[in-house]
């Protein structure tokens, strides 16, 4: 393990998407190394996050307090290195001298390879002096070591990262053969989706219903009279309906329980937002080229916010599909594109099912598709 002895180190963490674990868990796999070079001699590393929330209670990216642990997220690609805000700020803080290096549990959590992460950096390495300190645990090495070693080093790796990122990229490209144009593939899956305001359910031109507020409820533990009452759901009596809580309320808690109830959430308010720009009426919104494309594209999200399995009918193989997050392609590019396919960075992700355990809500209770990308009922 490298000697830091004397240096003020951060912490970097991202998760690409597709890839196993979760940031929380990078972090718990360095807690060890920090506290290892803690004790050898390196400063007290601050154990406060900076960036996304790695718990997921909060939204957004907050770059106040003390914290030198910079998370960026779950599902954040590492070929776009300008793309990364947190990233972005923690190389604006080593020039700034706030740290003289970072660690991370591998040196393509930085960037895909070393031409993108040089791009964004090389003058933090290459032409400061001290130089900076950019750590792989999983390497065991870094770039910006002093000497001929640095030298040396940076040599290995920039041939390693380029490698990775190949590697990575033909990961990709194999994946994309598998992409044969179905409707799974432009982001549509049936299942249980939110009701959109302005559209017709049961002769009833349905309200914005507030699915934050219901969450909220459904935290305080409120019965399903109140739910219901939260969400403006009426029986023709007049009464809350308690059917809402009875779906809603497991569905809502398993996405708490999956961590992807605030992205769902902030998701829900920006299409609700979109429709209701649009006038939110069935007959000129629902009835529209753009909302329709928007609520294609969104289904399967909204329906399996963390992915679903799905098996194919014709050949029996198993698939475990994640559909891309509505605003991290953009609603206004949804609403616009008819077929989402076209659109570079709209990837659903199929990977062969590896037998982990799912939630009920990761599951259809119909089979998946065929070769026409139809569902049949078994």
């Amino acid at each position: 393990m490298r000697d830091f002895k004397g240096k003020k180190m951060a912490v970097y963490l991202r998760r690409s998407k597709g890839e196993s674990g979760t940031t929380s868990d990078q972090l718990e796999a360095l807690e060890s190394v920090i506290t290892r070079l803690e004790k050898a001699g390196m400063k007290k590393v601050n154990r406060g996050i900076v960036g996304k929330d790695i718990t997921k209670q909060r939204q957004g990216v907050l770059f106040e307090g003390p914290g030198m642990i910079f998370n960026e997220g779950d599902g954040v690609s590492g070929f776009n290195v300008a793309e990364r805000p947190v990233f972005m700020e923690l190389l604006k803080r080593l020039r700034e001298g706030q740290y003289d290096g970072v660690i991370a549990v591998s040196m393509d959590r930085y960037a895909r390879n070393y031409g993108a992460l040089s791009r964004y950096a090389y003058d933090l390495w290459g032409e400061l002096k001290p130089a900076k300190i950019f750590y792989g645990d999983a390497e065991n090495s870094a770039l910006g070591l002093p000497g001929m070693e640095g030298v040396v080093q940076e040599k290995v790796l920039a041939s390693l990262m380029e490698w990775g990122g190949l590697a990575k990229i033909l990961e990709i490209l194999k994946g994309e053969k598998k992409r044969t144009g179905t409707n799974i593939d432009r982001g549509y899956l049936l299942g249980s989706r939110p009701e959109w305001v302005g559209k017709v359910y049961k002769g009833k031109t349905a309200p914005f219903l507030d699915y934050r507020a219901v969450y909220q409820g459904i935290v305080d533990n409120v019965g399903a009279n109140k739910l219901g009452r939260i969400a403006r759901k009426f029986d023709t009596q007049g009464q809350p309906q308690t059917s809402f809580s009875r779906t809603w309320k497991p569905r809502l808690s398993a996405y708490a329980d999956l961590g992807v109830i605030e992205d769902w959430l902030d998701n829900y308010d920006a299409v609700s937002q979109y429709i209701l720009d649009f006038g939110a009426q069935p007959r000129t919104s629902f009835k529209s080229q753009e909302v329709t494309n928007l609520l294609k594209a969104t289904a399967g999200y909204f329906a399996y916010p963390k992915g679903v399995l799905i098996q194919n009918v014709e050949t029996g193989e198993k698939e475990f599909i994640v559909f891309p997050s509505p605003l991290s392609i953009g609603i206004e590019r949804l609403a616009n594109t008819k077929n989402s396919l076209e659109l570079d960075d709209f990837i659903v992700e199929r990977m062969p099912y590896d037998g982990r355990e799912l939630n009920k809500y990761q599951t259809q209770p119909r089979a998946g598709e065929g070769k026409k990308g139809k569902k049949k009922k078994k």
